[in-house]
């Protein structure tokens, strides 16, 4: 079995804004056509307009049925579409989305998704929040059904938690999501970087810095992380 090596290859996209439906066919087709000996693909972007992106197994009738967002019109407003990846919804607005896709390394199907990706890039990302002025950590709490004793998950992914989010304070400020595809693994993830008038309960990196100081490049800072994260993840089978 071959494994992604320190020095695998990785090809970085940044795009301009573009529409929910456009960055999606994006990730999709770079999911779609990924063959064994391709490099990783890193894409960092953003959307052209305010859009809920939801999880695969979501559908709009759950905004309305949450407490948490049945009293936000806004939402329902905006422009919406579906991820290959599962979790909760997304509100992309003042946020940086990423994709990551590995390439199948072996000559069967890989199953089920990477824990040691997902853990390697979230470690990752909250030691660069840490390094740059954050008081980030992993999430200690989890709110999946299990959990939860039965009780529904919320609507939107950043009022979730599972134990591998980051988190500022009580604020959620990244996300991940996985899809396994018989050509390799894509991986999504939103950094939360301002809140949005959208729907302003959630906060932003830029709303909670504990420090002075200016704000990094983000698609650059984010880029750099990534790419310590999938160093350290040389054992993930894909």
């Amino acid at each position: 079995m071959t494994h992604p090596s320190p020095q695998a290859d990785v090809v970085v996209r940044r795009d301009p804004p573009l529409s929910g439906k456009e960055n999606m066919a994006i990730d999709e087709s770079a999911l779609a056509d990924a063959k064994p000996g391709d490099p990783i693909r890193i894409r960092l972007y953003q959307w052209n307009e305010p859009t809920l992106s939801l999880g695969h197994f979501q559908n709009l009738d759950q905004l309305k049925r949450d407490p948490q967002t049945a009293n936000s019109p806004r939402l329902r407003e905006i422009p919406w579409v579906r991820r290959k990846t599962g979790g909760g919804a997304i509100l992309h607005d003042r946020e940086w989305t990423y994709s990551i896709v590995v390439p199948e390394r072996t000559d069967r199907s890989g199953q089920g998704h990477s824990d040691t990706l997902y853990r390697a890039i979230h470690e990752s990302i909250r030691d660069g929040l840490l390094d740059s002025g954050w008081p980030a950590s992993l999430s200690e709490s989890c709110t999946c059904p299990t959990a939860n004793r039965g009780g529904a998950e919320s609507f939107l992914c950043f009022q979730r938690r599972s134990p591998v989010d980051i988190v500022v304070g009580e604020s959620k400020v990244l996300g991940s999501a996985q899809r396994r595809h018989r050509s390799g693994l894509l991986q999504h993830g939103s950094v939360l970087i301002h809140g949005s008038s959208v729907y302003p309960e959630l906060l932003g990196l830029e709303q909670l810095r504990a420090t002075g100081g200016i704000a990094p490049d983000w698609p650059a800072w984010i880029e750099a992380w990534i790419r310590r994260g999938l160093r350290r993840a040389v054992d993930v089978e894909c």
